[in-house]
């Protein structure tokens, strides 16, 4: 990660920094433009002033007042540090004449470059050029203006020469600035590197820590990061890989504990019977029963213990299936009523047995659920085989459903052993039994099936038990509107 931090950081930091110097030279080129500019202007408008008065006193013959401008014009040039040249063109025709000039060129040795500018002017264009003026000993600013005379040939010419030691201080204290100003822009855009690339970088930090932590299977970290960015999206995902992973998890152990509730109720529940099982035949087959009557007591014993055996472990095969999340309903829309109904048509040879009735009545003959048909059929199975073994005989089996603010209320009614209320929450626990319900067959299992499928259904089921008004399950499922389903 420090390779990354380094990598941003000086990338970041170049970029600010190549951004800063550029701004500065152009910002210094730009200054140094104007302020040259406006110095370049001031002489020239100053040489454009003296060469329209020239003219204007040639035109005019003003020989003895001129005299007096151009000493004004000296004065001027000595306090403002300027030498002002007013020069006749000898090429042209007339020229000059030299009552109005101050300077004889022919006695001037001048660089080659303002000989240049000059004859620039005789040529009627403005020019200037700035360079280190040996004579002067500094650099200088020399400018040249045509004369013209009335009809507009150039008759001479003035040349303007001014010291650039001011500007060029002017303009060295603003590269100072600027050097100043590009500093600090510098360090603040360090600083600004530095706090971005952390910025960027510590969320990635986070996310490689805890994918490591989830590496090492602590699926439940989170990374703690909020941004809304793609660092955001990033870190969401990896929180939304922790959820899947906590639940798949928890859905393995689930997967686990079932295996293992699985063998343990097996091997716990048919121990015993497997021993008496033994225990009956290594008896008739050391040969100690002689009586045939007997014998056949036995094989009956061997043969009840085998049927309770293979119930159990059909039922033990149902609770597992149901209690696997992977195990899937073949929802329909079904109407209750006509399930219980066929449910208490499938008992009434057990019920004839105990001289019992079964009734099923409803409140709305359209009383529909989504459901597993079988699993549903197998949930009233199993209430009515209990209301069968422990009703008391000549009674009678009572089923009434009911609909209710969206909800189908189930009520299986029986009268005979009452379950006492601080047991009414145990006993839809594996292998319960209530405690005066005696020695009845059965594997315990028939409730935790019957609750397992109640709550697959996203219902619940509960009991009520006194002796007036007998045991009751009461059942409740969520109705469903399918105004598809058609009796």
């Amino acid at each position: 990660m420090k390779k990354i931090f380094w990598r941003v950081f000086i990338s970041f930091s170049v970029v600010l920094m190549v951004f800063t110097i550029l701004i500065g030279l152009m910002f210094t080129r730009f200054n140094r433009t104007n302020i040259v500019g406006a110095y370049k202007q001031q002489l020239g408008d100053l040489a454009s002033g003296v060469a329209k008065r020239t003219a204007q006193a040639v035109q005019n013959s003003e020989t003895d007042t001129f005299i007096n401008y151009l000493m004004a014009l000296e004065d001027f040039g000595t306090y403002q540090d300027i030498d002002i040249w007013i020069v006749t063109n000898p090429g042209a025709e007339p020229a000059l004449d030299d009552a109005y000039t101050n300077v004889d060129i022919e006695q001037i040795i001048m660089p080659v470059e303002t000989q240049n500018i000059l004859n620039s002017a005789y040529e009627g264009i403005r020019k200037n050029y700035s360079d280190y003026d040996k004579i002067y000993q500094k650099t200088m600013l020399h400018l040249a203006a045509p004369i013209r005379n009335n009809s507009g040939d150039v008759i001479g010419a003035v040349v303007v020469s001014g010291p650039m030691e001011m500007q060029e201080n002017i303009i060295i204290q603003y590269e100072k600035y600027m050097a100043v100003c590009a500093a600090v822009g510098l360090l603040m855009a360090l600083i600004v590197a530095i706090f971005f690339s952390r910025m960027l970088v510590r969320p990635i930090i986070k996310i490689k820590e805890a994918a490591l932590v989830l590496a090492a299977g602590k699926y439940g970290h989170k990374t703690g990061i909020v941004r809304r960015d793609e660092l955001g999206s990033l870190a969401e995902s990896m929180d939304t890989l922790s959820d899947r992973l906590v639940e798949a998890e928890q859905y393995r152990e689930s997967i686990e504990q079932n295996r293992r509730d699985f063998f343990s109720n097996v091997s716990h529940e048919l121990r015993t019977p497997i021993a008496v099982v033994k225990g009956y035949a290594d008896t008739l087959v050391d040969g100690y029963v002689k009586e045939p009557e007997k014998q056949r007591e036995y094989v009956e014993r061997i043969q009840n213990e085998c049927g309770s055996m293979e119930r159990l472990v059909s039922d033990l095969l149902i609770l597992s299936r149901m209690q696997n999340p992977d195990y899937e309903l073949n929802m329909e829309v079904l109407n209750v009523i006509a399930v219980a109904q066929d449910a208490m048509r499938s008992i009434r040879i057990l019920m004839a047995e105990k001289k019992l009735t079964g009734t099923v009545e409803y409140s709305d003959a359209c009383s529909l659920i989504m459901g597993d048909y079988d699993r549903i059929r197998q949930l009233f199975l199993i209430l009515l085989q209990n209301a069968v073994k422990y009703s008391d005989e000549e009674t009678s089996i009572d089923v009434y459903i009911e609909r209710k603010e969206e909800t189908i209320i189930t009520t299986v009614r029986d009268y005979g052993s009452v379950i006492p209320k601080e047991e009414w929450e145990h006993i839809f626990e594996k292998f319960y039994r209530a405690s005066n319900h005696g020695e009845k067959d059965g594997s315990g299992l028939g409730l935790v099936v019957a609750d397992h499928i109640v709550k697959r259904h996203n219902g619940n089921i509960r009991v009520e038990s006194d002796e007036k008004k007998g045991t009751c399950f009461i059942i409740e499922f969520p109705e469903t509107s399918d105004s598809s389903f058609s009796d």
